[in-house]
């Protein structure tokens, strides 16, 4: 049991480590859209769409390979990450970004507090800053529930195991 637990354990570990990484792209594109083509606050949805879009590719190739190894990947679970990607980009970001948009007084608060300690960062970054924090934080434990359940399912051995346990179980209960 506690091996199963490590397992577990060592694939969050790797979600968070490849999430991150996947997440540190996304926002770079992000944060440069959002300062230089999409400046008002009304339009940060249409960063977040594109960054989105391209995190998809990046993340499905880290995931599949690093994350959730040995779990079938084919065709399948490349469709599945797709449409699940694209749902969560063309609908559920955007309307965290609305939301947390709705967060002006704690990223001014949080601008205050950088021009006290003499950080110079405008009002502009923090607050694309923090929405995106704040959206990031929420989409990538949707994310890894979803992919862990739906987009890989069960590796073969796990498939084998619960097979295995079911007959097991069965059997016990026959003799």
């Amino acid at each position: 049991m506690s091996k199963k637990v490590s397992e577990k354990t060592k694939q969050k570990g790797k979600y968070l480590i490849f999430g991150l990484l996947n997440t540190g792209i996304n926002y770079g594109i992000y944060e440069a859209l959002a300062l230089l083509v999409f400046r008002a606050e009304d339009q940060l949805w249409i960063a977040t769409l594109i960054s989105g879009a391209i995190s998809i590719f990046v993340g499905y190739f880290l995931h599949s390979r690093f994350t959730w190894k040995g779990r079938e990947v084919g065709k399948k679970q490349l469709g599945k990450f797709f449409i699940w990607n694209v749902v969560m980009n063309v609908a559920i970001r955007p309307l965290l970004t609305l939301f947390f948009g709705l967060f002006g007084f704690l990223y001014q608060f949080a601008f205050n507090i950088c021009q006290e300690i003499s950080i110079n960062f405008s009002y502009e970054f923090v607050a694309t800053t923090g929405n995106y924090v704040l959206m990031t934080a929420v989409v990538m434990v949707i994310n890894f529930l979803v992919y862990d359940r739906f987009v890989f399912g069960e590796s073969k051995r796990e498939k084998k195991a619960a097979v295995k346990e079911k007959s097991d179980g069965a059997s016990a209960e026959e003799g």
